[in-house]
């Protein structure tokens, strides 16, 4: 008895073919490849982001299974992103920073209309006029809504602009025909990413979402207390030392007037702290000895001001207009 066994090679169909030689290609070409989650993202948005990408970045959209053929075959260990290579994605390929991708991504927002369940991500209105639309059932949903309306020519017209959902309420069912019909699109839509490729390193989204303004103020900070401690121990660098001198002066004055040095340059400071400490005698005396001198409360008030700002500003340190001119010596 002799036994035959038929094995049918099956054919792999020319398109699936091309399409892994391309992404092949394009993973190549990339330094960043970034993954983003389409699940229920309206393709005319897709299409939008993509003109937006345009010169930055290219988007494709293509079978999970086609990208980790062409990602393995492009030398990528496969099993580092193969946890995010689920349900329906958009893979983004650039050379450009991943970050500086993920930024430009959260900055560009599209809106659509509401479906049920959504939230206002703002303020949403029916403003007063005439909406277009023909009286009839539509004015029992306006009166659900609260929005005062008349009747005139047979259509329905709002009397005055009605905030029917603030931002974070929910947007009422009843309202998703009227905003349709008035072109109000309250919601936001934005591309979930997922993780980013580059160079050999996996990000995922958590680290890619940078708050500019949290940062942005770190590094003001930062700023201003290297240029405190700088200035504190005369760090011998331009920027510091133009701030370390003019301070130096203002505590050698300080000291000149306090110990009554006198040059032309400490004279004022003497003889204003000399007047002060007389007037503070003559006050402190309360009108006991008559020594025919009258003190000039503002004068007082306003020197021992002076004083005490002197004082807040050796504490302080550096201004903001100070950081400002270090960080533009520093970087240019």
């Amino acid at each position: 008895m002799i036994t035959m066994s038929i094995t049918e090679e099956r054919k792999i169909p020319k398109w699936k073919i091309d399409e892994v030689a391309e992404l092949e290609e394009k993973i190549k070409n990339s330094s960043t490849v970034m993954i983003a989650d389409i699940q229920g993202f309206p393709t005319d948005k897709l299409h939008e982001i993509r003109k937006k990408l345009r010169g930055k970045a290219e988007i494709k959209v293509t079978k999970n299974t086609l990208f980790l053929i062409a990602a393995k075959r492009a030398g990528i260990d496969v099993s580092k992103i193969e946890n995010y290579i689920t349900g329906s994605n958009a893979f983004i390929f650039s050379n450009d920073n991943p970050f500086a991708i993920s930024i430009f991504l959260s900055k560009f927002k599209l809106k659509r209309y509401p479906m049920p369940g959504d939230k206002a991500d703002e303020e949403v209105v029916i403003p007063a006029g005439d909406t277009g639309m023909t009286a009839g059932p539509i004015l029992s949903t306006f009166g659900k809504l609260k929005v005062q309306t008349k009747v005139q020519d047979g259509k329905v017209h709002v009397v005055k602009d009605t905030v029917i959902a603030k931002p974070g309420d929910p947007i009422p069912p009843e309202a998703a025909p009227i905003l349709q019909k008035l072109g109000i699109m309250p919601v936001y839509v934005k591309l979930k990413l997922k993780a980013a490729y580059h160079e050999g390193l996996v990000i995922p989204v958590s680290e890619l979402e940078i708050n500019l303004d949290q940062y942005s103020s770190m590094v003001a900070e930062a700023s201003r207390n290297s240029l405190a401690l700088g200035v504190e121990i005369a760090y011998p660098v331009p920027e510091v030392l133009k701030l370390t001198i003019g301070k130096a002066h203002m505590r050698a004055l300080a000291l000149a007037g306090e110990s009554g040095f006198l040059t032309p340059d400490t004279a004022n400071s003497v003889l204003s702290r000399a007047v002060a400490k007389a007037y503070a005698l003559v006050s402190a005396l309360g009108g006991k000895v008559d020594l025919g001198v009258e003190v000039p409360k503002q004068q007082t008030v306003q020197q021992e001001k002076k004083e005490e700002k002197k004082e807040e500003e050796e504490k302080k340190g550096p201004s903001d207009e100070d950081v400002g001119g270090g960080l533009s010596s520093l970087f240019g």
